[in-house]
């Protein structure tokens, strides 16, 4: 069953729920939701209220992951999440490309794949006794 999908749409897929933070060419960006139990925690998480997430049709404690996935949806739109839970997810998401710009995005694309980059990246600075800098490397 396809349907469309408009902006703060909740989803809901087949293993798990997310929602709707946009949309490019036709296809929905997508935040997955993370139920409370899960023990992983990312920087990118917004946990969202018990009455946000009565709202738009969801458990209790559910937090929203701030990363954006371009995907289709083959599944029915089950809430709507409010407008004040919507600005939290955008300026996560904002906050979360530009951490992800300063680290370099991963895969970090200027790092050679060879056996001997590995080497040089794991050089380490040194200083002797007489104070000069000397250069030593990690086994």
């Amino acid at each position: 069953m396809i349907q469309s999908v408009s902006y703060a749409d909740v989803v809901r897929l087949h293993r798990t729920d997310a929602v709707c933070v946009g949309l490019r060419a036709g296809l929905p960006l997508l935040c997955f939701l993370v139920p409370e139990a899960e023990n992983t925690r990312h920087r990118a998480d917004v946990p969202l209220s018990w009455c946000e997430s009565a709202q738009a049709n969801l458990p209790p404690e559910v937090r929203v992951r701030c990363v954006v996935r371009e995907r289709a949806v083959r599944g029915p739109v089950v809430g709507q999440l409010p407008q004040p839970a919507m600005q939290r997810i955008h300026a996560m998401i904002a906050r979360e490309r530009t951490s992800q710009t300063v680290e370099g995005g991963w895969p970090h694309k200027t790092t050679p794949h060879n056996k001997a980059s590995t080497h040089a990246c794991m050089q380490k600075n040194t200083s002797s006794r007489n104070g000069t800098a000397r250069t030593s490397y990690y086994a």
